[in-house]
């Protein structure tokens, strides 16, 4: 760099400086955290008392009230959210935060006697129940994307187990149209298997494929599609793909699966 013109040496390290800090508009990667952190304990209320929350206003009126008592609005963490989402490094050190912050708040209720469902566990190579999603954790659907869908492949490796569950997670918001996904695994008998989910409005999805123990699996393959509007500004987040080894009931479990002849 010594070679170059001091005005140009200049300006890159105000440039190296400026990409590690967010802009003044945005939340804090630390209140997002904790915002986000809020948010994932209100989904598991939402989840766990569905009734109660079957109007979508309701939900909205949670988001907003977890909002303000962080002192944003909806309109701040839409911004922040579009912002984090095109800058995925600072989004993945975001999320890690608040998987620390939701680990740090179990072990406090579990130090008061309370039972819960355990750790909430990310990117890991081993295990019963691991996510192994490698790709965003979120994304922001406008008509202008250059591609409707998100897709991935895993290649079979040493951890894969016959009769394994693949469930992939998604969560739309503020969604004009309905949410496509859909898994499938090839088989190393030239056959395949896939399922599909197609839904509307807000809330998690969930698709599970569940590998024929009977078969050794070879690749596993997923899209995610949302087609938006003219106009749209919405989002899909929380996205993970997480793997469970097999269950006792794995014919009943994949009767809603389709098979098909690949060779």
């Amino acid at each position: 760099m010594r070679h170059l013109p001091l005005i140009i040496v200049s300006t890159l390290l105000l440039l190296l400086v400026a990409c590690g800090k967010t802009p003044g508009y945005v939340i804090s990667p630390d209140k997002m955290a904790e915002i986000m952190a809020d948010l994932h304990t209100g989904e598991a209320v939402v989840d766990a008392n569905g009734a109660a929350y079957r109007n979508d206003s309701v939900k909205r009126a949670l988001m907003q009230s977890i909002c303000e008592i962080h002192g944003v609005t909806t309109a701040d963490l839409d911004t922040s959210l579009y912002w984090y989402g095109n800058n995925l490094p600072e989004y993945v050190k975001v999320y890690d935060k608040t998987i620390e912050i939701l680990n740090a708040r179990i072990a406090e209720v579990e130090k008061s006697g309370a039972k819960t469902a355990g750790r909430i566990q990310r990117d890991t190579p081993d295990g019963d129940s691991v996510n192994i999603w490698r790709g965003p954790l979120m994304r922001r659907n406008t008509a202008g994307n250059p591609s409707d869908f998100i897709s991935f492949t895993y290649n079979s490796e040493r951890n894969w187990e016959r009769g394994d569950r693949y469930t992939l997670y998604a969560r739309p918001l503020n969604p004009h149209s309905p949410l496509f996904m859909t898994l499938a695994v090839t088989y190393n008998d030239g056959t395949a298997e896939y399922v599909t989910l197609n839904q509307g409005s807000e809330g998690r999805k969930q698709l599970t494929l569940v590998l024929d123990s009977a078969k050794t699996a070879t690749n596993l393959y997923g899209t995610i599609h949302y087609s938006a509007g003219r106009g749209e500004i919405s989002y899909i987040d929380s996205i993970a793909l997480v793997r469970t080894r097999g269950r006792n009931d794995n014919v009943k479990a994949r009767q809603a699966q389709h098979t098909v002849k690949i060779r």
